[in-house]
């Protein structure tokens, strides 16, 4: 790392990451806003254990390889009181299409479910479009307001709400840790696939990144893209890019983060498992949290409350994770300070 390296920029940079993972976002914080009580000691659900009929859940997990939230979901049901006799589960496992999504969120709006929860804001909206009346339950999704999921975040007004992540102004986070381990970069671009990223997303991050670096996007339609565009970017030693947080990416993270290193195209994510796969460096939300407080939010719709009743909650507890030997790889020095910070670092 050069002598340099810490600047009045980098120093912000360092205060902004303490500042960012003091936050808190746990059952306690969402608990006490939605008056939910999230240990087992809780009475047990009403016309529930041995009581009633067993209540039925629709489960969408959006990409392949994400049945360890689902476990999540399914032990913070039980802390809550809801044993294994009490709910019956639908679940469909998609492959981060928007088509899939659709066709999944018309099949659950032909059953007879209690309630239906999804992670992304792309298998949201579809099941925000099958159903007005099933209670729907998202999570980690883009601002719910611009998205067309509630009318308001304390007054969502609907058939839906949940837990968001990922505010706008994370952008200005991306540019300034990506820079901090890769200096060289001048210019961003967002790495995305409009058919699963939100529009309003798109827009929203771009605008927020351009208050400190020139951005640009790059589109990807199909996997065959992914390669053919990470090799038109190389060509400019000075590029980077954020690979924001959706579903095409993340059901095709061996395939992203490979063609990156490929290309040695250094690179942000806003979900820690693309570094699991391999990838640079993430920072943005634990998605164990949100699909943890779902269902404290399908808990409180089994017992009677309503959706539009029930306030939707931003996330402000944001995890850094980073792959050292990714780093090395591209000749990058990760800067020690971010090491400290860091929730996770893979060797």
């Amino acid at each position: 790392m050069r002598d340099g390296y810490k600047t009045a920029w980098q120093s912000a940079l360092q205060e902004s990451i303490v500042m960012l993972s003091r936050r808190t976002f746990g059952t306690g914080a969402i608990g006490t806003a939605l008056g939910l009580r999230t240990t087992a000691a809780v009475a047990q659900p009403a016309n529930g254990v041995g009581a009633g009929r067993k209540r039925r859940v629709g489960v969408m997990l959006p990409v392949p390889r994400n049945d360890q939230f689902l476990a999540v979901l399914q032990e913070g049901l039980r802390k809550i009181g809801w044993g294994e006799n009490d709910i019956e589960f639908e679940v469909r496992r998609a492959n981060g299409s928007a088509e899939q999504f659709r066709t999944f969120a018309q099949e659950f709006a032909a059953m007879d479910l209690d309630v239906m929860i999804t992670a992304s804001t792309a298998a949201a909206t579809a099941f925000k479009k099958a159903t007005s009346t099933i209670p729907i339950v998202f999570v980690g999704t883009f601002e719910p307001v611009t998205a067309g999921l509630v009318a308001s975040m304390e007054h969502p007004g609907g058939n839906a709400t949940g837990t968001a992540g990922f505010q706008t102004d994370i952008a200005v986070d991306w540019v300034a840790i990506l820079k901090a381990i890769a200096p060289q970069v001048s210019r961003m671009a967002i790495f995305y696939n409009p058919a699963t990223a939100a529009r309003g997303a798109v827009e929203g991050w771009r605008a927020a990144a351009s208050r400190s670096i020139e951005m640009s996007e790059v589109r990807v339609d199909t996997i065959a893209d992914i390669d053919r565009v990470l090799a038109e970017v190389a060509k400019d030693p000075q590029a980077g890019l954020i690979d924001i947080p959706h579903t095409f990416t993340l059901s095709n993270r061996d395939a992203v983060v490979a063609a990156m290193a490929a290309h040695r195209v250094p690179a942000i994510y806003g979900v820690a498992e693309m570094v699991r796969s391999g990838g640079l460096v993430s920072y943005g939300q634990d998605l164990g949290d949100h699909w943890r407080l779902g269902a404290t939010y399908i808990d409180r719709i089994l017992r009677g409350a309503k959706p539009a009743d029930l306030p939707a909650q931003f996330s402000t507890n944001y995890a850094l994770a980073i792959n050292t030997r990714a780093a090395k790889a591209l000749n990058l020095v990760v800067p020690p300070a971010m090491l400290s910070r860091a929730s996770e670092v893979i060797e």
